[in-house]
């Protein structure tokens, strides 16, 4: 019994191995430019262990999206939802993207950038469709409870998102050569300022 728990152990950790090399190789050389022997090598596993997880390069990147989803949510919804008033789901919300950009700048850039739409049948921002709705819910809420000012939903999410993202991006590409965390407090008030009644 013993060995069949240390082989499903092994195979989990190879397994993540893969999940974690083909998310860091879609980022880098995108989604098409990424083949299965770049994946095999740069993971140090056999090209029969991508196939026994996986059937082809698009399930591994289905399997890669709904990862990184169900961590957006997740995220979302402990550090987001769980905040009583729109500043407070605001201020939430830019520490979660920040934290997250320091801590594991690969799935925000994967979030951001790498998802081939023909995997995930969405362009949108922030992660999905999904990821979309989430942060619409917390405006729609804020604009009822009269924190914020009513107008056009899609302005509301482009002034929150869009500043936080282009902040995300630029750090990324080595303009900002800080950790963003040192910038939650002031990021949020500039959104707060545009979005407040």
């Amino acid at each position: 019994m013993q060995g069949s728990s240390n082989r499903n152990g092994k195979q989990s950790e190879i397994r993540q191995r893969i999940i974690k090399t083909a998310q860091r190789l879609f980022v880098e050389q995108g989604y098409h430019r990424t083949s299965i022997p770049d994946i095999v090598r740069e993971a140090g596993v056999s090209t029969g262990a991508i196939y026994h997880h996986f059937t082809n390069k698009k399930e591994l990147a289905r399997e890669i999206h709904q990862l990184a989803l169900t961590e957006f949510l997740k995220r979302f919804k402990n550090h987001v939802e769980s905040q009583p008033t729109f500043k407070e789901k605001l201020r939430a919300f830019v520490e979660m993207m920040f934290s997250w950009t320091e801590t594991d700048p690969i799935m925000v850039q994967y979030l951001m950038y790498a998802r081939p739409k023909e995997v995930v049948n969405t362009q949108m921002a922030i992660c999905s469709e999904e990821g979309l709705d989430a942060v619409m819910c917390i405006i729609q809420a804020g604009i009822e409870s009269g924190e914020i000012k009513e107008g056009n939903l899609y302005v509301h999410y482009g002034t929150l998102t869009g500043t936080v993202l282009r902040l995300i991006e630029i750090r990324m590409d080595g303009v900002i050569d800080f950790p963003l965390t040192e910038i939650i407090d002031e990021t949020t008030a500039n959104i707060w300022l545009a979005l407040k009644k």
